[in-house]
């Protein structure tokens, strides 16, 4: 048994937090925990295109570093630049297109996707 959470962190290169799995499971009514064999095509992939989305608004993170003594560690930082936010939107509405979800996102306010 495999279950939707792990099917859909799967598909990406990081996992997504609990928080924001449970929410676009939610969205799509999948219940959480639920076998990939009990959710049907199209509910899988609209998730995936929201959890395009929640990357496509995802802020950059900067390094962390923590000591104590002679003990230290650090964390590097991420970077979501322009193209990665392009492609993620890109990805997202080629799905909701497909499903002829009438949420697609196609940038900001004029269109041109610009900060």
């Amino acid at each position: 048994m495999t279950i939707i959470e792990d099917y859909l962190n799967g598909l990406f290169a990081d996992d997504f937090s609990a928080k924001n799995m449970t929410s676009v499971l939610l969205k799509r009514g999948i219940s959480v925990g639920a076998d990939i064999l009990d959710v049907d095509n199209r509910s899988k992939e609209l998730a995936q295109a929201d959890l395009y989305m929640v990357l496509f608004n995802k802020l950059g993170k900067g390094s962390e570093s923590v000591s104590k003594g002679n003990w230290k560690r650090s964390t590097g930082g991420a970077n979501i630049n322009s193209t990665d936010r392009s492609a993620y939107l890109a990805a997202a509405n080629l799905i909701y297109k497909k499903y002829g979800e009438s949420n697609a996102f196609y940038g900001m306010k004029d269109g041109t996707n610009l900060w």
